[in-house]
């Protein structure tokens, strides 16, 4: 996973200051040619109350690695230094309303031009395409396990949270318990703390190892006590939209606010 570091817009005319903002992300297998992907929260790529955009997006793989104190925009001070993302994609639900109403849809992908002038170079050598620098996961659309009537690390439904908490930052760090469900759109760990900065972030079930399959991202939690809420991605328009963010063409020239797509799914 990595550190996502944007600006979006401080009123919905896109005029004055562009505030910056910290998520998480994570490089994911596309099978496409030509760019990567990276998987995050609909929150970090489209503001949905001033309807935009996010600009001027980096992705920081392995951010607990820099040699600075905080999130910045000198990447030669990160590991493997960053990525600048080309375009963002959202499923259109999440462009019509505002949280909560459309948090079942808070889910979503930056993509990254695997041609020249994407990579600002770290502290390590490494390639300038970022599924080729760092390991990709796979999302798997398939319904994962819950409540499965076990407790512990063994259990079939034991899902690993994780992430760049800004409280945290720039460390990495992760919440690990049996996934339950909150409400009928959310996946649910009651007990995580992770905290604004991890959104985005992915939760793997099985973790094998730091390997095992994406099954949702950090999404929201009440802020009155614990617990971290995460969208599902089976049985909704996750794969469609994820199929744009491997096909969809670059967008040129795009005005600030504008470099994205809204997909309108099934």
């Amino acid at each position: 996973a990595g550190r996502l570091f944007y600006e979006m817009p401080a009123n919905s005319k896109r005029k004055g200051p562009w505030n910056g903002y910290v998520c998480s992300g994570t490089v994911v297998t596309d099978n496409a040619s030509g760019r990567s992907v990276i998987l995050t929260a609909a929150h970090c790529v489209y503001d949905d109350a001033n309807g935009a955009f996010a600009r001027n997006v980096l992705f920081i793989p392995n951010q607990d690695g820099t040699t600075g104190s905080r999130t910045d925009s000198d990447c030669s001070n990160d590991p493997i230094g960053c990525w600048v993302a080309s375009f963002g994609v959202v499923d259109a639900n999440w462009t019509q309303a505002v949280f909560p109403d459309n948090i079942p849809w808070d889910y979503a992908f930056y993509v990254v031009d695997d041609g020249p002038g994407s990579h600002q170079p770290g502290i390590n050598s490494s390639s300038d395409v970022l599924d080729a620098a760092v390991p990709a996961l796979n999302i798997d659309f398939d319904e994962p396990k819950v409540n499965d009537g076990t407790a512990g690390s063994a259990s079939a439904d034991f899902t690993h949270a994780l992430g760049y908490s800004y409280s945290d930052d720039p460390n990495f760090m992760y919440c690990a318990e049996d996934m339950t469900t909150e409400g009928s759109d959310n996946w649910w760990l009651p007990s995580c703390d992770l905290s604004g900065g991890s959104s985005g972030g992915p939760w793997v079930q099985p973790l094998s190892g730091g390997t095992g399959p994406i099954i949702s991202v950090n999404s929201w939690g009440y802020t009155t006590s614990p617990g971290m809420a995460g969208p599902k991605l089976n049985g909704t328009s996750a794969s469609c939209v994820f199929s744009a963010a491997a096909s969809n063409g670059f967008p040129e020239n795009a005005a600030d606010g504008d470099a994205g797509y809204a997909v309108t799914c099934p």
